[in-house]
């Protein structure tokens, strides 16, 4: 390591201003790490400077740089301009040493300044905080590093959903989303979506037809639980804020996909007075989803209804983004016709008008068609079709469901060699916010995207931010790595990057937890071992404990299997949190603990429930004799006591806390009074139920605890009263509604006495 002689930062004077935020991000990155705050000065400067020297910024931006180049100081950093490529080359002259900082581009410099404090001074970023050493002197000579991705687009979705602050990212202030961008430059992203609930953009693009709604009381749109979508903020609060997220976005040389076509969604609804006055010839569909007159789409073979479409891209461009990239999901998630071909044919006219309009308004930005609808609705060779019709040159397949079970998916379509598109992770539907994933799958299907030439992108785009924090550093080393990084070695690589001194045990508790993970997916066929259900919708979607012997043993015999170490897992957690908590406080493993815990328990109360079952059909059907009803009993007092330990676990940490989440929305700005409901209504419906403390403890253990009892008496019965259970359920779901989240607030619970009850028993289901 070299002694540093008075070192100083030149920034180039006239050039896009991701380069200013790379100079003072390389000042703030020192001064966290050293406590030196060092000195900037231009490149008109650098010249005269007797200092050392960190220079931002290649010779195409920076002036001093360029100098050093034509008088043959320095040689050519071996990068290709206006890419994500960078350097980091160090340089003597006379008694002073230079470290250039070469980026092909804005964003790709600030790629640069956080590698360099990761390389050298053992800096690590996660979307929960940053781990940063102490060091005196950091080297600044001897070094020669070139680094390219292997993806040209690397990003993120963030979706529309409402509950919980750290999953949902449409409750994020914009000081929560200057975090969240900054460590998509540390991860090395270029591209993030905001799909994040009504803006402001039939305002923007109709301000005669769409007034602002008021800011308190239930939008005149809004529908019932999962389909309310009254506002929290104001929407001109929402626009502005929007405003502020992708200017800084973009000062920082990010790209955000323009949504364009037909984009009446769930989470982006037709306004009521728009359809009022302005009276578009809407869509029939034959599927039941969004079939209210403000979820229906506008028929585009009217050309009145696409040029109103492109209004509102047209509105988000002028007022809030850049016509950079664009981002099209066609008529998603319905079908228009009992007539198949009829169907087909009237998708791929809309993909056509939508592509025929971009090309002549925007003709050199490309088009990602999202792969939602050819998963769900499309068959292998329909995809194919619409493949084979459209423009290489200006069309990419944006497949995010790659990870997937289904037969139909990426191998099927006829892209693989053959066409641009992006391989990409799903993860997870809204309630799937804890650690799952098939990683065997997704690492032999991420194989065929790495030896593809025409795979181009890498991205994650589940329904919840921030729930799975594993995978999310699997996506973002492999987004940027050329060769397949092995499942071992990234654990091995989180463990010993999060946890410092808690590294060994954490890795030896994460090498039995990954077979856990992997019981679960986010999609699995019938004949597959991962559990496909949820835990939590359990009465209203699963209609449980219908007579069908064998129906889990695939799920149970996994459970079973890897039973043993969710035992010991659990008692291993109770020694780590145990030194964590008196020694050092360390959130970030705290906030794992809690994540490994609640995994666990959700995945073992889901075999609870299976093993109930599966004795209950058999006692039903006779193959079992009377001794089995004692052993049923005692399976169903198991599962629910270990369902009510996950509650009282949930109430340990603001994570997992709607009265928490509430709070912080108030503290960032005035919230619709009636907002309490509204948010009560999108986290209790049953396709949004999750892990949350007020849910479980006030819905998911009283339910359970009601369908058990049913159960129990059925035994003498023969037959459950099924009725009784959704009125006895609707009564309760009445008392938690009426009950305000300040008497919800949850209550401290012992996490030791909690794992340790939890471990006793699932090591005695059996």
């Amino acid at each position: 390591m070299n002694k540093v002689n008075n070192l100083t930062i030149v920034a180039p004077l006239n050039s896009p201003e991701a380069y200013r935020i790379a100079a003072e991000t390389f000042q703030s990155m020192y001064s966290k790490v050293t406590g030196e705050t060092l000195r900037i000065i231009t490149d008109r400067e650098a010249a005269d400077a007797a200092s050392d020297l960190i220079v931002i910024g290649s010779d195409a931006v920076n002036h001093f740089t360029a100098d050093c180049y034509l008088t043959k100081r320095i040689n050519s950093f071996g990068i290709r301009y206006n890419t994500d490529e960078y350097a980091l080359k160090s340089a003597e002259e006379g008694d002073r040493t230079l470290l250039f900082i070469a980026g092909g581009r804005g964003r790709s410099t600030i790629y640069a300044v956080y590698r360099y404090f990761e390389l050298f001074a053992g800096c690590r970023y996660f979307w929960d905080g940053d781990i940063i050493p102490e060091r005196k002197v950091l080297p600044i000579s001897g070094i020669d590093i070139k680094e390219s991705p292997r993806f040209k687009y690397r990003g993120i979705r963030y979706f529309a959903h409402r509950s919980l602050h750290r999953f949902q990212a449409e409750h994020w202030t914009f000081e929560d989303w200057k975090r969240e961008i900054e460590w998509l430059l540390k991860k090395r992203l270029n591209l993030f979506m905001l799909r994040i609930g009504q803006d402001d953009l039939f305002q923007k693009a109709f301000p005669y037809i769409v007034p602002y709604p008021p800011a308190e009381g239930k939008l005149p749109e809004a529908a019932e639980g999962y389909d309310d979508r009254s506002l929290f903020w104001s929407l001109e609060h929402r626009g502005e804020l929007r405003r502020k997220i992708l200017k800084y976005a973009f000062d920082r040389d990010l790209m955000h996909p323009e949504d364009c076509g037909t984009m009446t969604h769930w989470y982006s609804r037709t306004p009521l007075s728009f359809l009022e006055k302005v009276r578009p010839k809407l869509l029939a569909q034959t599927t039941a989803g969004y079939n209210q007159s403000t979820g229906l789409v506008w028929d585009i073979r009217d050309d009145k209804n696409l040029e109103n479409y492109f209004k509102l891209t047209e509105a988000h461009i002028q007022h809030y983004g850049r016509p950079e990239i664009f981002h099209t999901i066609g008529l998603a998630e319905r079908k228009y016709s009992d007539d198949k071909d009829a169907n087909l044919r009237l998708k791929l006219y809309v993909y056509r008008r939508i592509q025929a309009y971009l090309k002549h308004k925007y003709p050199n930005a490309p088009l990602l068609i999202a792969s939602w609808d050819l998963w769900m609705y499309y068959t292998p060779d329909e995809v194919k079709e619409l493949v084979s019709e459209l423009d290489p040159d200006q069309s990419i397949i944006l497949d995010y469901t790659s990870d997937t079970t289904r037969e139909n998916n990426f191998t099927k379509w006829g892209i693989v060699g053959k066409f641009p598109w992006i391989f990409g992770i799903f993860g997870g539907y809204e309630p799937n916010s804890e650690f799952r994933g098939l990683y065997d799958l997704t690492g032999e299907r991420l194989k065929i995207a790495k030896s593809d030439n025409m795979c181009c992108g890498m991205v994650y785009w589940p329904e919840l931010s921030h729930g799975d924090t594993f995978m999310t550093e699997y996506f973002t080393q492999n987004a940027w790595e050329s060769k397949v990084l092995s499942l071992d070695f990234l654990v091995e690589k989180f463990c010993r990057d999060r946890y410092r001194s808690f590294a060994d045990e954490m890795h030896e508790l994460w090498k039995i937890f990954m077979p856990i993970v992997s019981m679960r997916t986010w999609r699995a066929e019938p004949s597959s071992p991962q559990i496909a259900f949820d835990i939590f919708p359990l009465i209203i979607l699963r209609a449980p404990f219908d007579v069908n012997p064998g129906k889990h043993a695939a799920p149970i015999r996994l459970a079973e299997e890897n039973l043993e170490n969710a035992v010991r897992i659990l008692r291993m957690l109770v020694d780590i949190s145990a030194v964590n908590n008196k020694d050092i406080y360390d959130e970030l493993l705290r906030r794992d603990i809690y994540d490994i815990a609640r995994t666990v328990l959700g995945r073992y109360v889901d075999y609870g429930i299976m093993k109930a079952e599966e004795i209950y059909s058999r006692i039903m059907t006779g193959k079992q004799d009377s001794a089995a009803k004692k052993m049923l009993i005692s399976t169903l007092d198991k599962t629910l006591r270990l369902n009510q330990l996950l509650a009282d676990l949930l109430g340990g940490h603001f994570d997992f806390s709607l009265y928490d989440s509430l709070e912080r929305l108030k503290a960032e700005a005035l919230v619709n009074p009636t907002f309490e409901t509204t948010l009560k209504n999108n986290a209790e419906n049953t396709y949004c139920r999750s892990y949350i403390y007020e849910n479980a403890e006030y819905l998911y253990v009283p339910e359970m605890r009601i369908l058990f009892d049913a159960v129990k008496s059925s035994l003498e019965t023969g037959s459950i009263n099924r009725e009784e259970i959704k009125s006895r359920c609707a009564l309760n779901r009445k008392k938690y509604f009426s009950l305000p989240l300040a008497e919800m607030r949850p209550k401290a619970h012992d996490l030791d006495s909690i794992l340790t009850e939890a471990a006793d028993i699932i090591e005695h289901f059996i």
